[in-house]
């Protein structure tokens, strides 16, 4: 660039989020522990862990910060369980009943679609999404 050009310098083509001033990046080392610290205390605040680390060092995560969704792992852990579980008494079921039903009954069969519905259920809901009546 000489000192007549005034064309400003062409940046690669960036995403909606990054077409702002944010082009820098820091990048830090730090450990297995660490970063796992730095993930809860995110998560806890609901924040992304750059909009967290942000907010640490300039005490203001910045406009648009992203909130990370908040998802009780755990819940979610034993919904997924439950969800397996009837999973393969439902594969089971089908087993039976493609080699001839025999010692199958209604109520098994209405039972295990039961389960199956409430561990669905239970999943949405943790991830946020609502039944509808």
């Amino acid at each position: 660039m000489t000192a007549n050009d005034n064309t400003q310098p062409q940046h690669p083509k960036r995403s909606g989020s990054q077409k702002r001033v944010r082009v820098r990046r820091i990048p830090v080392a730090c450990d297995d522990q660490e970063f796992l610290q730095i993930d809860d205390r995110a998560r806890e605040v609901g924040l992304s862990r750059p909009s967290f680390l942000r907010a640490c060092g300039l005490g203001t995560s910045g406009p648009r910060a992203r909130r990370s969704p908040t998802v009780n792992a755990e819940a979610l852990a034993r919904a997924t369980a439950a969800l397996n579980k009837a999973g393969s008494n439902l594969n089971q079921i089908a087993h039976v009943l493609n080699a001839g039903g025999a010692g199958l009954t209604t109520r098994e069969c209405f039972a295990a679609l039961a389960e199956t519905r409430m561990a669905a259920a239970a999943i949405r809901e943790i991830v946020g999404h609502k039944d509808k009546p």
